[in-house]
C-alpha cells in the first residue's frame, strides 16, 4: 500500500510482531531452561529456532496482496497467538514422569514441524489473514496450513502438561479457533490469488490425507 506522497506505508504487522516474538522469544526460552526432562533443551532450542524465523520473517516481507477486512477473523487470529501461553497458569497437581514426557514429546515435535513450516512460509508470515503468494513447498505440500497443525500439537503437549479439565478445554478452544482461522484465511486466500483453488483441492487441509 501507498501513501499519497508515494512512499510504502509502515508495515504495522512488522511494527508490532517483531518486538512481540522478541519478548515472547525471552519469556518462553526461561521457561523451559528452567524446567526439567531430557527434552529440555531441544524445546529450548527449537523456541529460539521459532522466534528468530518470525522476526526474520516479518522483515523480509513485502506488502499484502489483500488483507481480510473481518474483524472477528483478526481478533480470533491474535487470540489464537496468544492461547498457548495461558496454559502454565492452568498446572494442576504436578505431572507424572510418563505425563511430564509425552507432553514433552509433542512439544518438540509441534515445534519442530512449526519451524519447518515457518522455513518454507518466510516472507508471506502473517497472523491476520493476508495474501501474498501460493506457497507449496516442505509441509505446505501435504497440509495447507502445517503451522496451524504444529501448534495444536505442541498445544495439545501444553494440555497434557497442565494435566486439567481447563487446560483441555483451552486446546479445545484453541482447534476451533485454528479451524476458524484457515476457513478465513483461504476465503482470501481464494480470491486474491488464482492458483490458490488449484492447490487447495490437491492439499489437505491440517492432517496429511484428510479433508
Amino acid at each position: 500500500m501507498a501513501t499519497m506522497s508515494g512512499r510504502a506505508a509502515p508495515d504495522a504487522g512488522r511494527l508490532i510482531m517483531v518486538p512481540a516474538a522478541a519478548v515472547m522469544l525471552l519469556l518462553d526460552f526461561a521457561a523451559l531452561t528452567r524446567g526439567g526432562g531430557t527434552l529440555r533443551w531441544p524445546g529450548a532450542v527449537l523456541v529460539c529456532a521459532f522466534y528468530t524465523l518470525v522476526i526474520w520473517s516479518y522483515l523480509r516481507r513485502g506488502p499484502a496482496v489483500a488483507t481480510s477486512g473481518s474483524i472477528t477473523a483478526s481478533a480470533v487470529a491474535v487470540l489464537a497467538t496468544m492461547a498457548p501461553f495461558a496454559f502454565p497458569l492452568l498446572r494442576g497437581s504436578p505431572a507424572g514422569a510418563g505425563q511430564q514426557l509425552a507432553a514433552a514429546a509433542l512439544l518438540v515435535a509441534g515445534l519442530a514441524w512449526s519451524v519447518w513450516s515457518l522455513r518454507f512460509l518466510g516472507r508471506n508470515l502473517s497472523v491476520i489473514a493476508q495474501a501474498r503468494e501460493v506457497v507449496d513447498g516442505g509441509p505446505y505440500r501435504l497440509v495447507r496450513h502445517p503451522l496451524y497443525t504444529g501448534e495444536i500439537v505442541s498445544a495439545l503437549g501444553l494440555a497434557i502438561g497442565a494435566g486439567t479439565a481447563a487446560g483441555f478445554a483451552l486446546l479445545l478452544a484453541l482447534c476451533a479457533m485454528q479451524g476458524y482461522r484457515a476457513r478465513r484465511e483461504e476465503q482470501v486466500l481464494l480470491r486474491a490469488l488464482p492458483g490458490y483453488r488449484a492447490y487447495r483441492d490437491r492439499t489437505a487441509v491440517l492432517v496429511p490425507g484428510v479433508f
